[in-house]
């Protein structure tokens, strides 16, 4: 008999699956919880189990945090996308406002570097 490593969608994964699946802390999935990332339901015992879609959101946080987008925005953007979504076009809206505010950063850097680059910022 073999042992399957995909997650049936329907699972309840704790705290510390999340974090492994999702490749950050048990720490970053609480927070990430806190800041209405992700949400979780609770077992009679007060456990956290999350489903699986919570990874994939975790990691589009990650993503938007590294082109610059705060936490409440990150979560703004997956509040649009309902829990358990299979609607690929809706998570491709949400990949491409991380491709805009992305580009848009880069436009920004690149303005400052343009504006070190004439020394104009010694003159304002």
């Amino acid at each position: 008999m073999t042992t399957s490593t995909r997650t049936p969608l329907d699972a309840r994964l704790t705290v510390s699956e999340v974090a492994r699946k999702a490749r950050v802390s048990a720490n970053a999935v609480r927070y990430y919880e806190r800041y209405g990332v992700i949400t979780a339901e609770r077992t009679a015992g007060n456990a956290r189990r999350f489903t699986v879609d919570a990874i994939c959101r975790i990691r589009l946080a990650v993503a938007a945090q590294r082109v610059g987008l705060s936490l409440a925005e990150s979560a703004e953007i997956l509040a649009e996308i309902p829990p358990m979504s299979p609607d690929l076009e809706q998570w491709a809206r949400a990949g491409q406002r991380l491709v805009d505010a992305g580009q848009a950063r880069i436009a920004e850097l690149a303005s400052v570097v343009d504006e070190y680059r004439t020394l104009d910022f010694l003159r304002s």
